[in-house]
């Protein structure tokens, strides 16, 4: 969804569960099952494959979430997978992610995919309900801005062309990758 809302486009599903997968942010347990998305490398392969900054944030109060999106951010927000249904009390904190997308007023808009309804997918509630819910962790994900490529110390370099050893005349090189 940052993808999406800052090219304009985003690979499918598929390929970002694989690159995540690949990145070590999505791990398979003994059983089978997947472990939940695991933050840091997350945020590298974030970083690494769409230049998209990101930052963990392990202990992050409600404050800290509203001043992040107060300065432009989204915010990968664990919170009880029930805020679907906000007017149920949690069991407990964390445990599922949405995307926190901004605020208005008093109320954090957010997305959440596996909402059972649009209501529950595209969802905003108030800072006190979603603070029920709110597991005090999660990854700011900032779209106004790109990763920079860091330049590798290699690309400079030029093959260096050769004498001929034939009489054709000119040296020449390889093509340049």
């Amino acid at each position: 969804m940052v993808l999406l809302h800052r090219d304009g486009h985003a690979p499918d599903l598929f390929t970002l569960l694989t690159g995540a997968r690949n990145a070590g942010a999505y791990v398979r347990e003994p059983d089978g099952t997947i472990k939940g998305l695991i933050y840091a490398p997350f945020v590298e392969y974030t970083a690494h494959t769409h230049r998209l900054p990101a930052a963990v944030h392990g202990d992050l109060d409600l404050e800290g979430l509203v001043a992040l999106l107060d300065a432009g951010h989204m915010v990968m927000a664990s919170v009880f997978k029930e805020i679907r249904r906000p007017e149920h009390e949690p069991e407990r904190r964390g445990g599922h992610l949405v995307l926190a997308i901004g605020r208005r007023g008093g109320q954090i808009i957010f997305r959440n995919p596996s909402g059972h309804t649009d209501a529950a997918r595209k969802p905003a509630t108030s800072l006190d309900r979603f603070g029920a819910f709110f597991g005090a962790r999660g990854i700011s994900l900032d779209p106004r801005h790109t990763v920079r490529r860091t330049p590798d110390p290699t690309a400079g370099r030029r093959p260096v062309a050769s004498r001929p050893t034939t009489e054709q005349g000119e040296p020449r090189c390889m093509p340049c990758p």
